[in-house]
């Protein structure tokens, strides 16, 4: 897990992902072209030099597949540093040059044409893992000076070799191969440049460069950015235009409902919605918004890792998320995605418990209207929005009348994870849990609480829960006075808040 955590939207950092795939693909890369020089090896060995030892070579090759092996499966380890990873990296095209240059001493020693092998490790490395030329020159001049390395070992070990490659002859044939070995060196590191630097122009967007990826989903991506005059930085969502299905047209509709209702988000100015700094569509076609960075955990990742909460600590986070859906209902936005993933809890500046509700229904609405007549699914799945878990039952039937209680339902959900650390209903499958939540009554929170909660507390929580809209709460103001008239959100003082923090995280 990395020392500091980025939150913005549904996404969770992930250290490094770039370079990770990076990695990933090259070894993949390694894995299967690696193996397949063994038959070039059996030639040499078996018809141009029948005195090589093949069975040597085979030795080689199986060490040097072993360690593409463990660079593969070490990019698929999150918890592996990005610095520490590219070491390996490089050291994964080092030593096949080594290993190469070790080959071609048993086939002709200095005057070996198998030297320009290392010519096709240098340029595989620059076309599969493109970076600046400064990071990119230690590992290719490596590689550009093996088999020189190796043959000065030889020279200092061996008389024989000595007196055999140390001539004018030997020398000559040397050079005239090697300056390819060379070329091909330093070639491959300007073009690895080139191509760093074009990858570079390409995550530009606006004004803005893209630097981490944080988060992939079905949706899209989610990258940490910095403004390049403000030097501001940010969360880029991207959504793909495959994303949002159907043909054309239907596309043009979602991205126009998209511009309308990005613009009525960046309206919204309650210190407890996420800020949305920018919006727009790509050359590409791509849409995105550019967001606020967040430091801190998402109520999922919160209760994973600390527990269930105390009662008075979930009343005084779900007021802030009444408060951030009650401006948004006021101006006639659902946010209809209302899950502990989406909700930060974060240090925002000098306020420790500070939330943040995230993902604010840009795209993840149940219907997308054009002039009252077209209608189509904007999810994943292209059958219902929302996550199975904290799903309101009027969304899992489809019906027309999803509104502002629809939200409330989900706080109901999210303060029953907050409590007890399970979700209302589980079950096997997504559809299990969905005809549970349609059909089956909830438990009071208490029944699986750690912690005392009122009886009032679980009123209020079974009121959001309630299958009807018209029996739950009406409002998020109406929610937020239940709460903490259950129970005094005051108790969470700032010092326990702050003190708890500095008790239990890297903040």
């Amino acid at each position: 897990m990395p020392d500091v955590r980025r939150i913005a939207s549904e996404a969770v950092a992930h250290l490094g992902g770039t370079d990770r795939r990076v990695a990933e693909r090259a070894m993949q890369t390694g894995l299967v072209v690696w193996p397949l020089f063994a038959t070039l090896d059996a030639y040499m060995c078996f018809v141009a030099y029948p005195r090589a030892p093949f069975l040597l070579f085979v030795f080689y090759r199986v060490v040097i597949e072993l360690g593409f092996l463990f660079v593969y499966r070490a990019s698929l380890i999150e918890t592996i540093g990005r610095e520490r990873l590219f070491r390996w990296l490089s050291l994964a095209y080092i030593a096949p040059a080594l290993t190469i240059a070790l080959m071609a001493i048993h086939l002709g020693g200095i005057r070996s044409p198998y030297m320009h092998g290392i010519s096709i490790v240098a340029l595989v490395r620059a076309a599969l893992v493109p970076t600046h030329w400064r990071r990119a020159l230690p590992t290719l001049l490596s590689i550009g000076l093996a088999f020189p390395l190796v043959i000065g070992f030889g020279v200092l070990l061996s008389p024989i070799a000595r007196a055999d490659w140390l001539t004018f002859d030997a020398l000559t044939v040397f050079i005239s191969n090697y300056v390819f070995v060379l070329a091909s060196a330093t070639l491959s590191v300007i073009l690895g440049h080139m191509v760093w630097s074009a990858q570079q122009e390409a995550r530009s967007l606006g004004s803005y460069k893209l630097e981490e990826l944080l988060g992939r989903g079905g949706m899209g991506e989610v990258w940490r950015a910095t403004h390049q005059l403000l030097a501001r930085q940010a969360a880029i969502k991207l959504i793909r235009p495959e994303a949002l299905g159907g043909d054309v047209d239907t596309r043009e509709i979602a991205m126009a409902r998209f511009e309308r209702e990005a613009q009525a988000a960046a309206s919204l100015r309650s210190p407890h919605t996420i800020e949305v700094y920018d919006f727009g569509v790509s050359d590409t076609g791509t849409l995105y918004y550019v967001m606020e960075l967040l430091a801190g955990y998402d109520a999922q990742e919160l209760v994973e890792r600390f527990g269930p909460l105390p009662v008075e600590r979930v009343v005084h986070l779900l007021a802030q998320v009444c408060d951030s859906l009650s401006e948004a209902h006021a101006a006639r936005l659902v946010h209809r995605d209302i899950k502990p993933s989406n909700i930060c809890v974060c240090r925002y500046g000098r306020q420790a418990d500070f939330v943040k509700v995230l993902d604010f229904g840009l795209v993840k609405r149940v219907r997308v209207f054009a002039d009252d007549e077209t209608q189509l699914q904007l999810t994943a799945s292209h059958v219902v929005s929302g996550t199975p878990a904290f799903i309101a039952p009027e969304q899992v039937l489809g019906g027309a009348d999803t509104d502002a209680r629809t939200d409330l339902y989900a706080v109901g959900c999210a303060a029953f994870w907050l409590l007890t650390g399970r979700t209302v209903f589980e079950g096997s499958t997504a559809m299990d849990v969905l005809m549970q939540q349609v059909r089956k009554e909830p438990p009071p929170p208490s029944r699986y609480s750690e912690h005392p909660v009122p009886a009032a507390l679980d009123a209020v929580i079974l009121r959001c829960l309630a299958k009807s809209p018209d029996d739950r709460p009406q409002s998020a103001d109406e929610l937020a006075e239940a709460l903490t008239a259950a129970c005094d959100p005051r108790a969470w003082t700032p010092a326990r808040a702050s003190e708890w923090w500095k008790l239990r995280t890297e903040y």
